[in-house]
């Protein structure tokens, strides 16, 4: 399996893209971490708590589904995960104006579910990760 690597450019091409779309969060330097890496090297947390979906995720997601033409988006979009990606997924698909069907499991925080759902997402419920890939790719199949 071939692993692409993002360039520089590729990274800066994405920022472009994504920048009408996600908050510009801000970054914190972090000493006890560079003190725990036993490093010179300056070390920053860059703080996606405060993006849109809470977590750095929704870049991915609305990277992904802005790459889709007309067509792709307008059969809507699934995703299997337990919270984060899930929550991503539905703020990416609302944002651009598509469905989103997320399965995640049963165990699943309950306002993470719930969040899913507020944002417009179906939510479906598996019983473990094996049976909500099942699932998923069911519906894709459909």
């Amino acid at each position: 399996m071939e692993i692409n690597i993002p360039t520089l450019s590729d990274i800066q091409a994405a920022q472009k893209i994504l920048e009408s779309q996600v908050l510009k969060t801000p970054v914190w330097p972090s000493e006890y971490l560079k003190k725990e890496i036993e490093s010179n090297a300056e070390v920053w947390l860059k703080l996606e708590l405060f993006q849109l979906s809470g977590t750095f995720k929704l870049r991915g997601a609305l990277l992904n589904m802005m790459s889709l033409n007309e067509e792709e988006l307008a059969r809507g979009v699934t995703a299997v995960s337990a919270g984060n990606h899930a929550i991503a997924v539905s703020t990416a698909a609302k944002a651009l104006s598509t469905s989103a069907k997320v399965v995640m499991m049963i165990t699943s925080n309950p306002e993470r579910v719930e969040t899913c759902r507020n944002l417009g997402a179906e939510v479906i419920l598996a019983e473990n990760v094996h049976a909500a890939f099942e699932e998923v790719q069911r519906i894709e199949e459909e």
